[in-house]
């Protein structure tokens, strides 16, 4: 009964004995090819370590409210529609759809929705004034529906009453300092005024979609007389609905037709004396869709200028993976190019009875051995990418280093890259018979030809990533470049002028008086901030003919401080500001096909129902994002500063000393508006947020397209220095005969120039095919000229040349009498 023990005893030792040999054969192997295995490690630790990072910048985008315990069952309800020529699709609904849709459907547990109109509020707290960008309205229930833990108060009646605020600990701390925040009030510089802290939250997690510091009742609204119940057809808020359990959202989805002639119909014949079907035919339509929680962070729903974040975050993630995949044919091609240099190696230990999965194992275990140097590289080269990935992505991203889970997670990530990257080499290693090895047969054609594929994908790829980096380059320059209808320049933005009070008139002649202000407006928007589309109605069309409009309500000298230009009619008279009419832009004109727009009236829209006559056009400006064509605008003038809340002042400035210029404007908002906060900033430098999604592409496919190609090129320069070394003797034997240098380089690069060829060949149509998806996300967008082929091929050619040259021209300057004489 001992003996069995005895020889499992025997077996473990045996086995350790034959892992102990792997590794030392392994590491004189690596040691004595030190050129070839520094090639290797440094491409798996450069493409490791970009494989986390973008890898990480991915998982980090896909993963947003991941955190709330109910999110399988959490949607987001849109509106989708198409109406004349207009087709939209939206995160915004109208308020009665939330109340409504818990009524209609037995599948829908809870429902909430959020008012995300503040962009900045002045609040005040003992004397302390502060900007706050943190607050949303939100009714009671949205603490049902997601995961806000409590620290104080009761999620069940905190947001219940009007003038009622839940915020956050570091909201807590921001205001009351160490004293007990609950109970205390906050005064806001907005029409809810006072408001009552009634709930102390849990810091909310930045990997949301919608991001919070203050939570106000939704009940607030009653101050304004808002209508909750039968405002249709105002989309202001963004509802969320909660499904029970194991409830398929498909069967609420299917009835939305259903349920809009059911709730929505009544409001259609009240309002316009049309059913739902009379209203809506000609292809034109209305509907509701769910959109899955998970999928609203890379979307366009709820927030603007997202467009293309999607792909975006899709193309850095696989852009990783490609970068460790070249890393990879590194390996395999200088593995399988320097095979023979084995193969005395393996015959003998074929001869003395090793087997093919021996060396298998043992070639393996090389593999294994690169990838977890690579490893320890990569993590020290992701620390150092981290906060110059961070700065350029406008992310906070970080690796938990010291995480025992992440360290075993990222040793097997490596042991598996080293399985995959070494198991093709070992085996064609390991298929050699010994008797072609005494016969110098081991080369193999078949051998040869999957290497040069392997080169050839590699400089496809870089030049597909060329390709791009050069048009993503082009479209930015483009839309810096492009007339965007309005003059940007010296045009300083004032935010929240309503702290002026009573002040804004005084405040505006005061900045009149000065030599080197030449015009003041007042605005609700500026371009490139939010516009909200408003139906509005012109007199004598039909009832139901509600045209959505983009309205921009300012003072009347708007027009001369953006520089807009009439094309028709009129302007606004500044003698008489009070007059009730309205400009329209070239797009409203052509669009809605008004034949004579200077005989429209508005009856009805953002203005209510006071008449605006239509006197004039102007030319069409860029006041979106350019992923979008210019939509229809109106201009409605306001002469009353004193009782409108204005959002913006626009002041054009002609000063040869800005500094001075600010320090003088500010000190008069200071004497004015009680030592409020001077925020402002500048209108070009305001309009180009919209470009920066397309900047940090820009930025991230040069560096990731200059890697790749850089790992290309380490592969591309070992194995030309074997294939170099390998022909040493018949380079010599050539110069014997009379060729000359210049034949010699040429003989030595024409595989390569081959390979270049073929290379361009393929990346050109891929990189035209993807990057003719990425530009059609624009409106405006630049060329696809050829010469960006033509640039891409010759970077490339040039970079895998200047790799090869140092070794060809060494080979081709050798002394001939040095390479033969040991033959």
């Amino acid at each position: 009964m001992s003996i069995l023990p005895l020889a499992k005893f025997k077996t473990k030792d045996y086995g350790n004995q034959m892992i102990q040999h792997y590794l030392i054969i392994a590491w004189r192997h690596l040691t004595g090819n030190r050129f070839f295995t520094l090639i290797n490690i440094a491409g798996f630790a450069i493409g490791i370590a970009c494989a986390l990072l973008l890898g990480l910048y991915s998982w980090h985008e896909t993963h947003y409210d991941g955190f709330h315990k109910k999110k399988d069952n959490i949607f987001l309800v849109g509106v989708k529609g198409k109406s004349a020529e207009d087709e939209w699709e939206v995160g915004w609904t109208t308020p009665p759809v939330g109340p409504a849709l818990l009524d209609y459907y037995p599948e829908v547990e809870a429902f909430t929705r959020l008012c995300l109109w503040f962009d900045e509020v002045m609040v005040t707290s003992n004397d302390k004034k502060v900007v706050e960008t943190g607050l949303l309205g939100a009714d009671s229930s949205i603490f049902n529906i997601f995961t806000i833990p409590f620290i104080e108060g009761n999620p069940a009646t905190a947001l219940t009453q009007p003038n009622a605020i839940v915020i956050t600990q570091s909201a807590a701390k921001k205001y009351f300092g160490d004293q007990r925040a609950l109970g205390k009030t906050l005064n806001f510089d907005h029409f809810f005024g006072e408001c009552k802290v009634t709930g102390i939250v849990e810091d909310y997690p930045d990997n949301s979609h919608f991001d919070f510091e203050i939570l106000l009742s939704l009940s607030s609204f009653q101050a304004i007389n808002f209508n909750f119940d039968d405002s249709w057809g105002n989309h202001t808020f963004v509802t969320y609905v909660l499904m029970h359990e194991q409830v398929d959202p498909m069967r609420v989805a299917n009835r939305f037709d259903e349920f809009l002639k059911d709730r929505y119909e009544p409001y259609l014949v009240k309002t316009y004396e049309k059913t739902y079907d009379e209203m809506y035919q000609g292809g034109d339509y209305y509907s509701l869709f769910l959109e899955p929680i998970d999928q609203v962070h890379l979307s366009t729903l709820v927030f603007e200028n997202r467009e293309g974040k999607k792909l975006q975050t899709y193309a850095l993630g696989i852009i990783g993976l490609v970068i460790l995949l070249l890393a990879a044919i590194n390996y395999v091609n200088l593995s399988t190019a320097v095979s023979s240099n084995r193969a005395k190696e393996i015959g003998i230990r074929k001869t003395v009875g090793s087997g093919q999965w021996s060396v298998v194992k043992q070639f393996i275990t090389e593999s294994i051995l690169i990838t977890l140097a690579g490893l320890v590289l990569g993590i020290l080269l992701l620390d150092l990418m981290m906060p110059y990935f961070n700065q350029i992505a406008g992310q906070d991203l970080s690796f938990d280093f010291t995480n025992l889970t992440t360290l075993a997670g990222l040793i097997a990530f490596a042991i598996l890259i080293g399985l995959l990257g070494g198991f093709y080499p070992a085996l064609v290693i390991s298929s050699f018979k010994p008797i072609s090895i005494i016969r110098r047969k081991n080369g193999g054609r078949g051998k040869v030809v999957f290497r040069n594929i392997l080169v050839v994908f590699q400089f496809a790829i870089c030049i597909v990533m060329i390709i791009s980096t050069i048009l993503v380059y082009k479209q930015l320059n483009f839309m810096r470049n492009l007339n965007l209808g309005f003059d940007t320049e010296q045009v300083l933005v004032i935010r929240r002028p309503g702290l002026l009070d009573k002040n804004q008139e005084v405040f505006k002649q005061a900045l009149l008086k000065r030599a080197d202000v030449m015009s003041v407006s007042y605005t609700n928007t500026i371009p490139g901030r939010h516009f909200n589309g408003h139906g509005q109605h012109f007199q004598g069309s039909p009832i139901d003919d509600i045209p959505t409009i983009y309205p921009l309500v300012a003072d009347v000298d708007i027009l001369g401080t953006l520089d807009l230009q009439v094309v028709q009619g009129t302007s606004f008279d500044p003698a008489h500001p009070d007059r009730k009419v309205a400009l329209l832009n070239e797009a409203a004109v052509s669009q809605l096909q008004l034949e004579d727009p200077l005989r429209m009236i508005i009856d009805k829209g953002t203005m209510g129902d006071e008449p605006h006559t239509v006197i004039g056009v102007v030319r069409d400006f860029h006041f979106n994002s350019f992923h979008h064509e210019v939509k229809p605008l109106v201009i409605f003038p306001l002469a009353d500063l004193q009782n409108h809340r204005f959002d913006y002042i626009l002041i054009k400035i002609n000063s040869d000393n800005m500094q001075r210029t600010l320090q003088q404007i500010e000190e008069s908002w200071q004497r004015l508006s009680n030592h409020d906060p001077f925020d402002y900033t500048f209108l070009d430098l305001d309009f180009k947020r919209l470009f920066d999604r397309e900047r940090i592409t820009a930025q991230v496919y040069t560096v990731f397209s200059l890697i790749s190609v850089f790992i290309a090129s380490l592969g591309l320069m070992g194995l030309i220095s074997y294939f170099t070394f390998k022909r040493t003797k018949e380079i010599g034997i050539r110069k014997i005969v009379g060729a000359s240098t210049g034949h010699i380089i040429l003989l030595l690069s024409k595989d390569i120039s081959k390979w270049m060829l073929i290379s361009f060949v393929i990346g050109m149509p891929l990189a035209w095919y993807l990057m003719q998806k990425w530009i059609q996300d624009f409106a405006y967008r630049t060329a696809f000229s050829w010469w960006i082929l033509g640039l891409a091929g010759g970077i490339v050619v040039i970079i895998a040349l200047l790799t090869i040259s140092f070794q060809t021209i060494k080979a081709a300057l050798a002394n001939p009498v040095d390479a033969l004489k040991n033959e």
